[in-house]
């Protein structure tokens, strides 16, 4: 099976901006390792609204409604190989640095973000709003789509399950969320989660770290 990397943001009203100061996604094949230092002339395929800014940072949607950006890293990525061990063939470690930026006259913004991998670069079909450019509402759930993707979400949608208006969550060939948290970072003198908004315009970092998915 091969699989792509994507980022996509499906927001409404939302101006999100990939500060790609470092972009990194490594998995148990060295030659399945990239780095990127900013966007320009690195190896990605872009559509929908998204662009590379002159200084480098990638915008995935800007302030037009109803709207989808996505980014992908072109080339597949191997992730059966003839391992033995079925674990380390599906592990892959990703961190990237983004903001997600609200827009002035809609302080409500968007439904969020999603790091994505998928077979394809198209996703033919997908909507905005709440199914994050992922699927629509004939595709969501059917094991057909293997997709995996880590929703970062800022808007509580019933009909998924969603927990809150600001969490992080796993997503297998379905927006109901195999697993949620709400958004938070761990502060270590404190030893304790503090919540963290995702829609407040502020550069923040992900680390995404799978030992062990099919």
């Amino acid at each position: 099976m091969s699989a792509t990397a994507v980022l996509r943001s499906i927001p409404i009203l939302m101006t999100f901006i990939m500060l790609l100061e470092q972009f990194a996604l490594s998995h148990s094949q060295v030659e399945n390792q990239f780095i990127f230092n900013g966007f320009n002339g690195a190896n990605r395929h872009h559509n929908g609204i998204a662009e590379i800014q002159p200084n480098g940072l990638l915008q995935l949607t800007n302030t037009s409604k109803r709207q989808i950006g996505r980014a992908f890293f072109p080339f597949p990525l191997k992730f059966n190989n003839s391992s033995s061990n079925i674990s380390d063939s599906l592990s892959f470690s990703a961190n990237f640095v983004f903001a997600i930026v609200p827009e002035e006259t809609d302080p409500i913004g968007g439904h969020g973000i999603a790091f994505t991998i998928a077979p394809t670069m198209e996703l033919t079909g997908a909507i905005s709003n709440q199914y994050l450019g992922l699927f629509n509402s004939s595709s969501n759930g059917l094991s057909s789509n293997h997709v995996f993707a880590i929703e970062l979400d800022t808007v509580q949608s019933p009909e998924f399950g969603d927990i809150n208006g600001d969490h992080v969550g796993i997503d297998v060939n379905n927006l109901r969320s195999l697993e949620s948290a709400p958004a938070a970072y761990f502060v270590e003198d404190e030893g304790q989660n503090r919540s963290l908004e995702l829609l407040n315009g502020n550069p923040m970092q992900l680390w995404i770290d799978s030992r062990k998915w099919t």
